[in-house]
């Protein structure tokens, strides 16, 4: 029955890889490349946000949200080695997966998933979580027009660790402070 169907949760604390993959890019596309990979670093609860960019399409860089503080910092590995500022005004937003539609278990590789789907307008969201610790696994966007459906993005999670993050992942590198981060404005 309905009511035993699982609940969608995202983890509110993890880790993880995670390989961002267009498939509107040709495989042997080298500019812009087909996939990026980056570390996620996530603590809803202490309201800290934090991705590595690994170099390729974009430099070498990370990005550290701080809602509870109100900052957020780019800061650009050597050979750049720069750091920039901004104040973050919003609220971090609450991973909200209420308007999931539960679809069935399915298997992503040997992880045993629940499969949920999210419609809205042209747009189809396919999420695969596990069906142990609702960590995420795979996550894939299309575009529907007419009944024809085009994948656009999969996101492959690898690595992933439930629990909150080291708060060292959320401070800045020693080089830098907030005083000597320069301040920008705007997106």
């Amino acid at each position: 029955s309905k009511s035993q169907d699982p609940v969608a949760r995202f983890p509110l604390q993890f880790s993880a890889n995670v390989e961002i993959i267009s498939h509107l890019i040709d495989e042997t596309s080298e500019f812009p490349p087909r996939s990026r990979h980056m570390s996620i670093y996530y603590d809803y609860l202490a309201k800290q946000a934090r991705a590595d960019i690994e170099g390729g399409y974009e430099a070498a860089k990370y990005y550290i949200r701080r809602y509870d503080n109100k900052s957020e910092y780019m800061v650009r590995l050597p050979p750049i080695d720069d750091c920039k500022r901004s104040y973050l005004g919003e609220s971090m937003p609450f991973p909200d997966l209420s308007e999931l539609l539960y679809v069935g278990k399915e298997k992503i590789d040997s992880t045993l998933c629940n499969y949920f789907i999210f419609d809205q307008h042209s747009s189809r969201i396919h999420i695969y979580m596990n069906a142990e610790d609702d960590s995420p696994v795979r996550l894939i966007e299309e575009n529907i027009l007419d009944d024809v459906s085009t994948p656009l993005l999969t996101y492959e999670y690898s690595d992933v660790i439930i629990g909150p993050p080291s708060a060292e992942w959320f401070e800045l590198p020693s080089q830098f402070d907030r005083s000597t981060c320069v301040r920008h404005v705007g997106g």
